[in-house]
C-alpha cells in the first residue's frame, strides 16, 4: 500500500468502470466532475493505493471531506477488484478521518453490500437514490402557479440564500456562502429562479448536462442537481414546474436522459414530485457513518 498521486487517475478511472459494469458504483465521475473534485486534493496524506503484480491499480482510497452543522464530515470512498483490499482501505480512511479531526466518517456503499463495516464500527444512516428518466420525450406540461414567475437571470447570491434556507433542516446539509461562489461552470439557462409577483425569491432549480463513460444511460445526461423550495412557497407544485422546464431546458441543450440524486428519507418527499415527472429509483446506495467523537 502506498500513497495516491495524480498520476493514479487513469487507473481510478479503470476500477470506477469496472464496479460500474458490475452494480458497485452508480457511475464514473465526468472528467469536469474529477476536475472539481480533486483540484487541490491532499494525495500524499488523503489517498492510498494497493497495486497489483504489473504496476496497476487493485484498489484505492481517497479521504474527501465537507463541514456539516455538527462539524468536519469525511467520505471514505474505496474502490477495488477485492473486498479484502476494500476493507482494509476504509480502515485506514477512518483512522485518518480522526486524526484529521473529522466529527463523522461516512461510507456510501450499493445496497446490500455491507460485509466487515460492522466490525468496523459502521452503522446504516440511510438510502440514497439515483432516480433516472429514461428520455426528455413528453415532459409534462407543469405551468408555475398563480402568483410566480421566472426571472430572466439568476442573482446568484440570491440564490444561494434559497438554497440554505431551502435545505437547512435536511440530512448532512453544507451550507453554500453566498459572498463566496465558485464560478458557474454551467450554461446560465440552466440555473433557474422562481420569484413572487413581487420579485421575491421562492425557488430554484440547477442542472447540468454531462457525459460518461462507460454508462447504461443514454448520454449525454441531463443531471437535474439542485431543486429546492423556501418552506413558505412549499406545497404550491413550483418544485414540479421549475424541474419540468428544467427538463426542457436539458433536452435543448442535447441531454438524451436525465438523472437526480435524493434523500430516500427526504423530510418533504421530494421523490413523489419526482416520480410523478417521470423518474424512477435507478441505483441505490446505503450509507453507513461512524461518530468519530
Amino acid at each position: 500500500m502506498r500513497a495516491g498521486r495524480i498520476q493514479d487517475l487513469p487507473g481510478l478511472r479503470a476500477l470506477w468502470a469496472h464496479e460500474v459494469l458490475n452494480r458497485g458504483r452508480d457511475c464514473v465521475p465526468s472528467e469536469s466532475m474529477i476536475a472539481r473534485m480533486m483540484g487541490a486534493f491532499d494525495w500524499a496524506g488523503r489517498s492510498r493505493v494497493i497495486e497489483d503484480g504489473t504496476g496497476g491499480l487493485r484498489a484505492a482510497v481517497l479521504v474527501l471531506e465537507h463541514v456539516d452543522r455538527g462539524g468536519p464530515v469525511a467520505r471514505v470512498e474505496t474502490t477495488a477488484r477485492d473486498e479484502g483490499d476494500r476493507l482494509r482501505l476504509i480502515r485506514w480512511g477512518l483512522g485518518t478521518s480522526r486524526a484529521a479531526g473529522a466529527s463523522l466518517a461516512q461510507v456510501w456503499r450499493p445496497r446490500g453490500q455491507r460485509r466487515g463495516l460492522a466490525e468496523l464500527g459502521l452503522t446504516l444512516a440511510r438510502p440514497f437514490w439515483r432516480m433516472d428518466r429514461r428520455d426528455l420525450a413528453e415532459v409534462p406540461d407543469a405551468p408555475l402557479p398563480a402568483g410566480y414567475r421566472l426571472t430572466v437571470t439568476v442573482d446568484r447570491r440570491e440564490a444561494a440564500v434559497v438554497f440554505n434556507r431551502s435545505f437547512a433542516e435536511h440530512w448532512r446539509f453544507q451550507a453554500l456562502d453566498p459572498d463566496d461562489l465558485a464560478p458557474p461552470a454551467r450554461p446560465a439557462d440552466l440555473e433557474l429562479m422562481a420569484v413572487t409577483a413581487a420579485g421575491s425569491p421562492a425557488a430554484i432549480v440547477w442542472c447540468d448536462v454531462d457525459t460518461h463513460d462507460p454508462d447504461l444511460r443514454p448520454q449525454p445526461v441531463g443531471i437535474v442537481e439542485v431543486v429546492g423550495t423556501l418552506p413558505e412557497h412549499r406545497r404550491r407544485g413550483l418544485g414540479f414546474a421549475l424541474t419540468a422546464e428544467a427538463m426542457r431546458r436539458l433536452r435543448r441543450h442535447g441531454a438524451a436522459s436525465s438523472s437526480l440524486y435524493v434523500d430516500g428519507l427526504n423530510p418533504t418527499r421530494a421523490y413523489d414530485v419526482y416520480g410523478r415527472l417521470g423518474y424512477s429509483v435507478a441505483f441505490q446506495y446505503d450509507v453507513y457513518e461512524l461518530s468519530l467523537r
